[in-house]
C-alpha cells in the first residue's frame, strides 16, 4: 500500500502539473492573443491618429496659404489706393491750377458751345480766382455764339459749372470732376498692373 499511496501521491502530482502545464499554456497564449489585439488595436490608432495629424496640418497649411492670399490681395489693393490717392492728390493740384489760367477757361467754353444750339440761354458759375476778370470775357463768348448766359456766382472750386437754364443737368469742369474721371480711368490700368 506505500506503494500504492506514492505511486499514488506521484501520480496525482504529475497529473496536477501537467494540468497546470496545460492551463498555463492555454493562458498564456490567450494571453498572446489578447496582446496581439491589443497591439493591433493601438497600431491602427496610431495609425488613425497620424493619418487625421497629417489631414489636420494639410488643413492648416491649407487656411495659412488662403490666409496669405487674403493679405497679399489686401496689401495690393491698400497699396492701389494709396498710389491712386497720392496720384489724385497731385494731379488735382495742376488741374487747379491749369483751371485757374483764363485763357484754358475761355477755350473750354468756347468749346463747349460748339455743339449747342444759338438762341439757347445757360447758366454759368465760375471758380472765384477767375469769376471776376472773366465775367466779360465769357458773357462775350455767349453772345458770339448767339446764346445768353447767366453768371450765377462764384464757387470754391477752380473750373467752372454750366448748365441749359430751367435744366437739372450741370456740365461741371472742375478740379474734382476732372481728378475723378482721371482717377476712374487710372484704377483699372493699375490694378492690372499690380496683378500682373
Amino acid at each position: 500500500m506505500g506503494t500504492d499511496v506514492a505511486t499514488f501521491a506521484r501520480q496525482l502530482r504529475e497529473d496536477g502539473i501537467e494540468a497546470a502545464k496545460a492551463e498555463a499554456a492555454k493562458i498564456l497564449a490567450e494571453a498572446r492573443k489578447e496582446a496581439e489585439k491589443i497591439v493591433n488595436a493601438a497600431r491602427n490608432e496610431a495609425a488613425k491618429v497620424e493619418k487625421e495629424s497629417q489631414n489636420r496640418i494639410q488643413q492648416n497649411r491649407h487656411r495659412s496659404e488662403d490666409e496669405l492670399k487674403l493679405v497679399a490681395r489686401d496689401l495690393v489693393n491698400a497699396f492701389r489706393k494709396k498710389i491712386e490717392e497720392t496720384g489724385t492728390r497731385l494731379l488735382k493740384g495742376k488741374v487747379a491750377e491749369s483751371l485757374n489760367d483764363k485763357e484754358i477757361i475761355r477755350t473750354a467754353v468756347s468749346e463747349l458751345l460748339k455743339s449747342q444750339q444759338s438762341g439757347q440761354k445757360w447758366e454759368i458759375t465760375l471758380g472765384e480766382k477767375i469769376a471776376r476778370p472773366l465775367a466779360e470775357t465769357v458773357a462775350a463768348i455767349f453772345k458770339e455764339k448767339g446764346a445768353m448766359v447767366e453768371l450765377t456766382g462764384e464757387m470754391s472750386k477752380a473750373g467752372f459749372e454750366i448748365r441749359a437754364a430751367g435744366s437739372n443737368e450741370v456740365f461741371e469742369v472742375t478740379e474734382d470732376s476732372i481728378t475723378e474721371t482721371f482717377r476712374k480711368l487710372l484704377s483699372p490700368e493699375l490694378k492690372k498692373l499690380l496683378e500682373a
